[in-house]
């Protein structure tokens, strides 16, 4: 029964997305294995089940998370899918604590590819694209290495400290002098490798970085989402939710440096050609590379070997001024796809295949 009344608790507090749910849930799983362990006289758990009942009662009254967008603002998904997706990333996070990186980035890596093909959603549209744009690579071989690739990115997230404290370990650099050649610039990312690390750069290095994300699906995980890019480990480094164009034109203004992943798809933008397909791209950063008369830099981190990263700066593109705006955001962005597709043919299984890009 106190078991029972613990978890009811901790779900209540999950749901309310309340900060104590994080110390709460492992708490209670710790609880569960000496319990398993041990035998406990329930008395000496009143205390613990009186803190969770007060928690709970906080939790009642607190106000629901924000939720993005009407489709995710389903009771089922508030109650039951966001707080389990929550609770899954603790439990696996409790479990790795102590693994060190490299092992914890070759056991995600064999995880997701032995069961990563099996989610045949996700299979299927990696398969559709490789046919579209590299059908060469179109084998379940080369899609195992990118399930692996991704296994290895998603765990890495969980030790973005490790990466920071050890960075002499762990990362390299090629062109990083090409931070400073210009006084600003607009960074330009594809989805690739362990992206959430190119924060790194930006260390100490008098620049000020502003990052453009997508804000989660789940509005429970989304600091779960900033932590894997950095939140609270890089000083020069702060997030802007996709859409936001203020924020993004007063970063500018102020001089910093913009970070925009321009290689998802928007659904109402026009098509480009992205590795050899035409697909919807939004021309954001190059009409404000324009407005700003800035140019564009194209970086990437590939995998050397294991854990271990090479955060790569590969060109400036810089954007045509003409008469014409639309038609310079359009060639601006086709050079930006030109460039992204050189380094994506160089290494394509670091490639984030999962996504629908040519939908």
């Amino acid at each position: 029964m106190i078991t029972l009344f613990l978890f009811a608790c901790l779900w209540i507090c999950t749901i309310k997305g309340m900060k104590i749910s994080a110390p709460m849930t492992y708490v209670f799983f710790a609880f569960l294995l000496i319990t398993a362990i041990f035998n406990i006289n329930s008395t000496y758990l009143l205390p613990v089940a009186a803190i969770y009942a007060v928690c709970a009662v906080l939790g009642v009254f607190a106000p629901w998370p924000e939720i993005t967008s009407r489709r995710q603002n389903k009771p089922i998904k508030r109650i039951w899918k966001h707080p389990s997706e929550l609770f899954g990333y603790r439990i696996i996070n409790a479990l790795f604590f102590f693994v060190p990186l490299p092992a914890l980035s070759w056991l995600g890596g064999a995880a997701l590819q032995t069961f990563g093909p099996m989610i045949k959603s996700r299979q299927n549209t990696m398969r559709k694209n490789l046919e579209m744009t590299l059908p060469e690579c179109a084998n379940d071989e080369f899609m195992k290495r990118v399930w692996n690739n991704w296994g290895r990115a998603f765990v890495e997230g969980l030790k973005f400290t490790t990466y920071r404290k050890h960075m002499d370990k762990y990362i390299t650099f090629r062109n990083k002098e090409m931070l400073h050649e210009r006084p600003q610039f607009i960074l330009a990312m594809p989805h690739f490798g362990s992206m959430g690390i190119m924060a790194l750069s930006f260390i100490d290095s008098g620049l000020r970085l502003a990052v453009t994300y997508k804000h989660s699906t789940n509005p429970l995980t989304n600091h779960i989402l900033l932590q894997n890019y950095g939140y609270g480990n890089v000083a020069e480094e702060y997030f802007i939710p996709v859409g936001n164009a203020i924020p993004m034109v007063r970063a500018l203004r102020n001089g910093e440096i913009l970070d925009i992943n321009s290689d998802q798809r928007i659904h109402d933008a026009p098509y480009i050609e992205f590795i050899g397909v035409p697909a919807r791209t939004s021309t954001g950063a190059a009409q404000l590379a324009r407005k700003f008369n800035l140019p564009i830099l194209v970086c990437h981190v590939e995998r050397t070997h294991g854990a271990n990263h090479e955060i790569i700066f590969d060109e400036f593109v810089e954007i045509p001024h003409t008469d014409d705006e639309n038609a310079d955001a359009l060639n601006g962005m086709k050079l930006v796809n030109d460039a992204m597709t050189r380094l994506i043919k160089n290494k394509p299984d670091e490639y984030l295949w999962l996504h629908r890009r040519w939908k």
